[in-house]
């Protein structure tokens, strides 16, 4: 197919009005011409004075960067509204609002990111392009440009545009990789494997140099390599314009591309790249991070260092090292771990850290920025010897002194971090010692029987050591009442004297945070007390100049993160059995709320060896019909044995006999005692799934961890996903039978209180 004849189907494609969204790949090999098409066809809608009509060049851009251009060029403010839960789609929806139609079109989509081995091509059009489709408020027109082998930009192609090389093409184009195939230069520059697998588009001289090296390639110095790139100008070109000095890149990425997908590097040529690259690390614990050393193999080895080790299998290891992390650019992390774990990462070890970061919304601006916040939530998870090793190993603007704040990732209640849950901080004395009080309102239903009437605020108050976080007594009812200034002139039941914030504390900026931190305390030399949903942490600020405070971060990212986390693993309490059982199911629904049955008073027929164990030895919670707003269920203790006339028919023949065990739904829940399987009599809108769990044991551990689920003081919204996603996982190995009914669906997924639902 011609050029002439592509731009011409292009551009009518482009201009065909109707109601539908559309969306077209170009696609073709390396030297088709690709970009110059869709820049023709850019021409031609910008011709037809279209003013929806919009293009963004990809290459080099993140999947952020993309939609913030489009956004921009449309009109709205690149950052948006920050305090939007979903930033992106509303801006799609209000800045297409009213309008007939919009093009877009997304050149390069193919070579989008810093790096060679990018992850971004795929994120422009999962998270940028699919987002603009499902949100836009008028018909949008989609053009973009992909790889051939789809392999980068996973789209279906509509048109396949293998283009043949215009002869008026410039050569410093696309097309100029048209004739010899680069991999023919190969025998007498092998050199050029190295630059090949070089993650940046400009290679320093001595980075490239390193990375021969490495591969035991010949004419590995920086002056034979610009002899290299000298007699090789066809495909090879100098820059010197950078900051990292003299650098060597190819002219176009399909080059590099081409040569990349020829001749692969090996494992074992991966694990050489990554050993080399690793003893260009600061050996020094104060070294600053390679990201502000001029050294251009230092800065290198900061940008690319992950995406090597992950291609050598090495990254799941290093990522657990405080020093790999303190050196290495966040970005080429977060790529690297999405190729490390394709299947999500566990939960509890720092790349988990990094992937809830930046499910948080945290998009630091500085490296020492993201240094700290890393160094938080290894306190926070009590990797204490981690979060040491990332304070030696950076010049932090400010560290996190103690926490009691919520680790990420963690499932179930946890009284350290929920305790320390703050609505409001005040500063006082206690003692002597300087304290922080932490308050949560109460709600005045749950108030004390003896309250003054006109107190106008009631809270729990929890006072912690300022030096250590350490509680001090226990948790008191305050009341609160404000005079004329809106200061407190009355606390009745205070346990400690509130002090005001120091003057000079008001001149120390505080760090931006994550949006579930809603509070703040500023005490003397520069501790700073930070306090929210998830509990409280103090913190100090070692460099006012450098600690970044506005603008805040988005409660969640702007575009999806890069990674997803792996199926959390089952608490262990959950595995238990016998007595290890019962504390577990009594911790979860209250002491005494498990009473075992002697085996003496068991009823005849009850003869399933697991439920005879699990009744004599557990316990079935006996729950009042308020517990924890189950209104669904209401288990037994003792099981009730059925008259013969009253065995539902709607139950298989041959099963049972049958032992009411309490109120579930619509019906009563019955115990099958031959063979440990649980039935309820309704279900309602003429449901014949009566079997609703396998046994009594796996029906209880499913609604044990479903109240825990519940009552998990999740910070973020993406670690409650995760767990509600990781508990339907759970159910599948501990009961299949409960798994695949509709019910339990319900409840897993939290809408157990849903009456249209269970």
């Amino acid at each position: 197919m011609s050029r002439g004849t592509v731009v011409t189907r292009l551009t009518e494609w482009l201009q065909e009005s109707g109601q539908d969204h559309l969306t077209l790949a170009v696609t073709g090999p390396v030297g088709a011409g690709k970009t110059s098409v869709v820049g023709q066809a850019e021409e031609a809608c910008r011709d037809s004075g279209d003013d929806m009509s919009t293009s963004v060049d990809c290459r080099g851009l993140t999947a952020d960067d993309v939609a913030t251009r489009l956004i921009g060029a449309w009109g709205g403010d690149e950052r948006f509204r920050r305090t939007r839960k979903a930033p992106l789609a509303e801006a799609f929806a209000h800045r297409t609002h009213g309008k007939e139609r919009a093009v877009v079109l997304f050149s390069n989509v193919q070579w989008a990111g810093g790096t060679a081995t990018s992850t971004e091509p795929g994120r422009v059009l999962t998270h940028v392009i699919v987002p603009l489709l499902r949100a836009a408020a008028c018909p949008v027109a989609v053009l973009l440009e992909a790889d051939q082998e789809q392999e980068r930009v996973p789209v279906a192609s509509t048109l396949d545009a293998e283009l043949l090389p215009a002869a008026d093409t410039p050569p410093d184009s696309e097309a100029a990789a048209s004739g010899p195939s680069p991999a023919e230069f190969l025998p007498q520059f092998p050199q050029l494997r190295a630059l090949a697998a070089a993650e940046v588009r400009d290679i320093p001289l001595r980075a490239a140099a390193v990375l021969c090296t490495a591969l035991d390639l010949p004419a590995a110095t920086p002056a034979e390599l610009l002899t290299t790139a000298h007699a090789l100008p066809q495909i090879l070109t100098i820059r010197t314009d950078g900051a990292d000095g003299e650098c060597i890149a190819f002219r176009t990425d399909g080059i590099r591309h081409l040569l990349r997908a020829q001749l692969p590097l090996s494992r074992a040529e991966h694990e050489r790249l990554t050993e080399a690259l690793l003893d260009q690390l600061p050996g020094d614990a104060d070294a600053p991070p390679s990201g502000n050393a001029p050294d251009p193999v230092a800065a290198y080895t900061f940008r690319t260092l992950p995406l090597h080790a992950a291609a050598a299998g090495k990254l799941a290891t290093l990522a657990q090292d405080p020093r790999f992390l303190a050196h290495v650019d966040r970005t080429a992390l977060l790529t690297g771990l999405a190729l490390t774990y394709p299947a999500g990462i566990p939960a509890g070890i720092p790349a988990s850290d990094v992937h809830y970061l930046e499910a948080a919304g945290v998009e630091p601006s500085t490296h020492e920025e993201w240094l700290s916040w890393l160094h938080w939530a290894s306190l926070n998870r009590g990797a204490t010897d981690i979060a040491a090793e990332l304070a030696r190993a950076a010049a932090l603007p400010w560290h996190t002194l103690w926490s009691r704040w919520r680790p990420y990732g963690l499932f179930g209640p946890s009284p350290r971090h929920d305790d320390a849950a703050a609505e409001e901080l005040v500063l006082g004395l206690a003692d002597g010692a300087a304290v922080v009080a932490s308050q949560q309102e109460i709600d005045e239903d749950d108030l004390d029987d003896e309250v003054d009437p006109d107190a106008d605020w009631y809270a729990v108050e929890r006072v912690w050591t300022l030096d250590d976080g350490a509680p001090l007594g226990d948790a008191v009812q305050v009341q609160l009442s404000y005079g004329e200034d809106d200061e407190p002139d009355q606390a009745d039941g205070r346990a400690f004297e509130p002090v005001a914030e120091p003057e000079e504390a008001e001149g120390v900026p505080s760090p931006r945070t994550p949006s579930a931190s809603t509070c703040l305390a500023k005490a003397a030399d520069g501790v700073q007390v930070h306090g929210g949903s998830g509990g409280l942490y103090a913190l100090r600020v070692l460099d006012p100049t450098r600690v970044t405070a506005k603008p805040s971060w988005r409660s969640r990212p702007l575009l999806a993160p890069h990674n997803t986390a792996a199926v959390w693993e089952l608490p262990e309490a959950a595995r238990a059995e016998g007595a290890a059982a019962r504390a577990w199911y009594e911790d979860v629904f209250g002491p005494g709320t498990c009473p075992t049955v002697p085996p003496d008073a068991l009823p005849d027929g009850l003869v399933h060896p697991a439920t005879v164990r699990f009744l004599t030895e557990v316990g079935v919670p006996d729950l009042d019909a308020d517990f924890r707003h189950l209104s669904f269920t209401r288990p037994h203790a003792l099981p009730d044995a059925l008259p013969d006339t009253a065995g539902p028919s709607a139950l298989p023949s041959g099963a049972g006999p049958f032992f009411r065990m309490g109120h579930w739904v619509r019906g009563e829940l019955l115990l099958d005692g031959a063979s440990g399987r649980l039935y309820v009599t309704e279900v309602g809108d003429g449901d014949a799934d009566h079997l609703v769990s396998g046994g009594l044991r796996q029906a209880c551990t499913l609604l044990a961890l479903a109240v825990q689920c519940r009552e998990s003081a999740f910070t973020i919204r993406a670690e409650e996903l995760d767990a509600r996603r990781s508990l339907t996982a759970w159910a599948q190995a501990i009961d299949p039978v409960a798994a695949s009914h509709p019910h339990w669906t319900a409840i897993l997924s939290g809408h157990w209180d849903d009456p249209d639902a269970v």
